[in-house]
C-alpha cells in the first residue's frame, strides 16, 4: 500500500467515529470506526493501530454516554417520585434536568469531534495518535 493511501485511511478510521455518531447517535460512532478499520486493517500495520485506537476511543465514549444516561434517568426518577409523593408534581423544574443531561451529552459529542479531528490530522501526517483517555479494550 502506498504511504499516501495509508495516511488517508489512517485519518478516515478516526473520522469514522464522528460520521457514525451523526448518523446513529450512541452506537453509530462504534460502527463507523469499526467499519473503517475492518475494511483496511490487514493492509497496513499503521491503519490497524490507528483503527484500534479510534475504536477504543469510541467504545469509551459510548460507555460514558451510557453512564450519563443511567445517572440522569435515576436522577429524574428520584425527582419525579419525590414530587409525586409530596403531591406537588409539576414540570417547572424538569427543564433544568433536561438541560443538564443534554449539556452532558453535548460535552461528550464535542470531545469526540475535537479529539477525532486531532487524531485524523496527525494520522494524515503519518504520525500515530494515542487518545489521552481511552480504555484499551481492542488490542
Amino acid at each position: 500500500m502506498e504511504q499516501k493511501e495509508e495516511k488517508t485511511w489512517g485519518a478516515l478510521v478516526h473520522l469514522g467515529g464522528i460520521i457514525g455518531m451523526v448518523i446513529l447517535s450512541f452506537v453509530g460512532n462504534i460502527i463507523g470506526a469499526l467499519v473503517m478499520w475492518l475494511i483496511k486493517r490487514n493492509d497496513s500495520a499503521f491503519i490497524d493501530n490507528q483503527g484500534k485506537e479510534a475504536l477504543n476511543f469510541q467504545i469509551t465514549l459510548s460507555f460514558v454516554n451510557l453512564a450519563i444516561g443511567l445517572l440522569f434517568s435515576i436522577r429524574h426518577g428520584f425527582w419525579a417520585f419525590r414530587r409525586i409523593w409530596r403531591d406537588d408534581f409539576d414540570f417547572d423544574h424538569f427543564d433544568v434536568f433536561t438541560f443538564s443531561s443534554v449539556s452532558a451529552y453535548g460535552i461528550v459529542w464535542v470531545l469526540n469531534v475535537v479529539f477525532s479531528v486531532i487524531a485524523a490530522v496527525r494520522a494524515s501526517n503519518g504520525v500515530a495518535y494515542r487518545y489521552p483517555f481511552s480504555w484499551r479494550i481492542v488490542k
